[in-house]
C-alpha cells in the first residue's frame, strides 16, 4: 500500500465517523426542552378537581387554548344570562373552544384567580361521580378593570381518570 493510499484510508477512518456525528448533531436542538421537562411542572395530571381548576387557571394565564381544551368535556355546556333576551342561553364545546381561543389571542395578559376552593372539592378524586360546586373568580384581561363573578361547575372524571368540566353556568 502506498503512503498516499494509506493516508486516504486513515483520513476516511477518522472523518467518516466525525461527519456522521456532525450530521446527527445537526438534528438535535440543544435549546429544546426535554420531554416532560420545563413545562411539565406547570401542569397537573387533573386527577382531582383542584388539579383541573389549576390547569384551567394556568391555561388562561399562559393563553394556551390547547391546554384549555383539555379541561372541557366533549359534552360540555356553557350557560349564561343573555340580558338582551332577559333569559339564560347556552352553547356547546365547539363554540366554547372557539370563543375562548379568540379571548386568549385577544389579550397579551390574562389573569384568572379562583376564590377559596373548599378542601373537599380541591382534593376530590372519586371516578364516576358528577360533582357540582360554585367558585368565585376574578378575571383581569389586559388593562381592563377586573371582572368578578361566580362559576357553577359540574365536573366528572372521564375514562382516562382526568377531571373535566361538563357544565359551566356563569352566575355573573
Amino acid at each position: 500500500m502506498t503512503e498516499r493510499a494509506w493516508m486516504r484510508r486513515a483520513l476516511r477512518a477518522v472523518f467518516a465517523p466525525l461527519a456522521v456525528a456532525v450530521a446527527l448533531a445537526g438534528c438535535l436542538n440543544p435549546f429544546a426542552p426535554e420531554e416532560g421537562g420545563v413545562s411539565a411542572g406547570l401542569w397537573e395530571p387533573q386527577v382531582t378537581i383542584g388539579g383541573m381548576l389549576r390547569n384551567f387557571q394556568t391555561a388562561y394565564t399562559l393563553r394556551d387554548s390547547f391546554r384549555y381544551a383539555d379541561v372541557i368535556a366533549e359534552e360540555f355546556v356553557f350557560q349564561f344570562f343573555d340580558a338582551s333576551q332577559n333569559r339564560y342561553d347556552q352553547w356547546y364545546s365547539d363554540t366554547e373552544l372557539r370563543t375562548t381561543g379568540a379571548l386568549l389571542r385577544s389579550f397579551e395578559r390574562l389573569d384568572l384567580r379562583w376564590g377559596p376552593i373548599p378542601a373537599a372539592i380541591d382534593t376530590f378524586s372519586q371516578p364516576d361521580t358528577t360533582v357540582e360546586f360554585t367558585v368565585n373568580f376574578t378575571l383581569t384581561a389586559g388593562d381592563f378593570s377586573p371582572i368578578d363573578g361566580f362559576a357553577r361547575f359540574q365536573t366528572r372524571a372521564g375514562e382516562d381518570g382526568r377531571f373535566r368540566i361538563v357544565q359551566w353556568r356563569d352566575d355573573y
